[in-house]
């Protein structure tokens, strides 16, 4: 079980899209272990940096925290359910009733703690933090971790800077984003699809500290509202049936399946400033994976 997500093979980058002289490419890290992609290669980052605790029994269970539905906190269940390194999930759910992929897989291969508002569950962590046994590590919410930083680093050892002009990837917690800036051999557009850019942009400051990255110098100017360039519906976190329509117009015109929750969204963009000759040259998008939680439930790793 450990092989499947320890070790993948490097994803592939596939010619999609040409308006104008632009073409637009995909970097396919949907490939990776149950669709989980670049949330893979944090964990593995994290994984790696306490592999010998894991080994010697030194760190017997893992603590996952943050909203119960997440990618992460499905991502890192998976991860370590696969690892055989038990896992509990310190989370929050506003709706007790809500059912998605990530509390499916929650319930099925984690212990689970949950809390009915933010507030109450910040309160738990902090308590959790302070009294944590030695045999136990607690993973900062989003895997937003030094460690996950660098296991991103084999996505852009991956990528031939001559073949592109611009990365385009979506961004939520923002720790990919970074580190796309932090390689720095080709220009970076992000897209605001976690949280508004407003409140992004004082959340990822305060965090910089967590990275040791306080010093960093982050390109705001080139992150992009997605309210600002699209005219339909529009909300952060969800897909509703319009976003869902463009996932099966893009398979179609693609032979790809892009997931409603960001992908599609950051795919019409992208096609909408190419129009627009926003964006031109050879653009690599970088598909993060999620496809479990867009609603497809069986997927072979």
């Amino acid at each position: 079980m450990k092989d499947s997500v320890l070790r993948f093979s490097r994803t592939g980058e596939d010619f999609v899209l040409k308006i104008h002289s632009s073409e637009l490419f995909i970097k396919r890290e949907d490939r990776i272990f149950f669709s989980q992609g670049t949330k893979i290669r944090k964990l593995l980052g994290i994984y790696k940096s306490l592999e010998s605790e894991f080994r010697s029994g030194k760190i017997r269970k893992v603590i996952l925290q943050g909203n119960l539905h997440s990618n992460a906190v499905l991502a890192g269940s998976l991860f370590f359910r696969f690892v055989e390194v038990p896992t509990k999930i310190l989370g929050y759910s506003r709706d007790p009733k809500l059912i998605s992929p990530a509390s499916i897989i929650v319930k099925r291969f984690s212990e689970l703690e949950l809390y009915p508002t933010r507030k109450e569950w910040e309160r738990i962590v902090e308590d959790t933090t302070n009294s944590l046994p030695s045999s136990q590590i607690l993973i900062p919410e989003y895997l937003f971790t030094p460690e996950a930083l660098q296991g991103l680093a084999s996505l852009w050892n991956e990528i031939d800077p001559t073949r592109y002009d611009r990365i385009v990837l979506d961004v939520g917690s923002g720790l990919t984003w970074i580190s796309a800036i932090l390689w720095g051999k080709l220009p970076v557009t992000g897209i605001c699809l976690g949280i508004q850019k407003e409140k992004f942009l004082p959340w990822i400051r305060s965090r910089l500290s967590s990275l040791l990255l306080s010093n960093v110098n982050l390109p705001l100017e080139t992150l992009i509202d997605p309210k600002e360039k699209g005219k339909a519906d529009f909300s952060y976190g969800k897909k509703g049936n319009f976003w869902l329509d463009r996932s099966k117009e893009y398979q179609r015109r693609f032979g790809i399946y892009l997931e409603p929750i960001y992908a599609a969204k950051s795919i019409r963009i992208i096609e909408s400033m190419m129009e627009n000759r926003e964006l031109e040259g050879r653009i690599l998008y970088i598909y993060q994976g999620g496809i479990l939680q867009g609603g497809i439930t069986s997927i072979s790793p």
